[in-house]
């Protein structure tokens, strides 16, 4: 399996060793070698990837299968014009799939990958509610369930229904109530923050996901359980696409 390997991991490796520049030097700092620091990084990163995306992508699957041909049929009319008349799939190209952000953004909202949250307050804090205010001290726990939020009556219409087309135009102003990361959509992960690192690579590789599987399908049935972390997707039919 090594042999089989090597050629795909080596262009990971020089990659990283490309792009970390920084890190890498701090690590050689602190009496790391280079390559072991590297190594470590692509482990980081692809177990993290593994694990978060194994858990997303069913989830995603479940959302979209539940919706029925006619949502399946919209997405994949969306992805195909616009792959067509950008000459390929792009960054560019999929910033441009309205209903794919927008599904991709509802399955998030309806069903965080990870719900809960615990962190320890750094300082003396107010958090608010729609009705309350509520007084942390610094060194406090705080537990979030992001339910409570993401599915706020208040704050989205039908909260408890998944809506496809619900952050299409006037919707893509409800972003910020949408805290899957640890965060507002709205806002970037940094230093200061404990948003996931790879909140943008997550979002970009859910849309990825749907284009390449609409491009080649148009429709498909499954059946869906209950998993220790998340869901288990079985596919029990696919309409393949007449040209891809």
């Amino acid at each position: 399996m090594t042999c089989l390997a090597r050629s795909s991991y080596k262009k990971l490796y020089e990659a990283f060793s490309s792009s970390a520049v920084t890190i890498l030097n701090d690590a050689e700092k602190a009496g790391l070698k280079r390559s072991e620091a590297c190594h470590n990084l692509i482990f980081m990163a692809g177990f993290n990837g593994y694990g978060g995306l194994k858990n997303q992508f069913p989830i995603l699957f479940k959302w979209i299968g539940l919706c029925g041909e006619e949502l399946h049929k919209e997405l994949a009319n969306e992805i195909r014009t616009i792959v067509k008349n950008e000459g390929g799939v792009t960054i560019q190209s999929l910033e441009k799939m309205s209903l794919v952000k927008s599904v991709v953004y509802e399955v998030l909202r309806i069903e965080p990958v990870v719900r809960y949250q615990y962190a320890k307050a750094r300082e003396d804090l107010i958090v608010k509610s729609h009705d309350a205010a509520f007084e942390i001290k610094k060194g406090e726990m705080i537990f979030g369930y992001q339910s409570f939020a993401t599915k706020d009556p208040r704050v989205f219409d039908d909260a408890e229904i998944f809506v496809p087309k619900r952050f299409i135009g006037e919707g893509e102003k409800l972003l910020k109530y949408v805290l899957w990361s640890n965060g507002r959509e709205t806002e970037n992960p940094t230093v200061d923050n404990k948003q996931c690192p790879a909140k943008n690579l997550v979002v970009l590789l859910c849309k990825l996901f749907l284009v390449v599987f609409f491009l080649r399908y148009d429709t498909f049935t499954f059946e869906t359980k209950d998993a220790v972390i998340g869901v288990s997707i079985t596919i029990t039919s696919l309409t393949k696409a007449p040209t891809i």
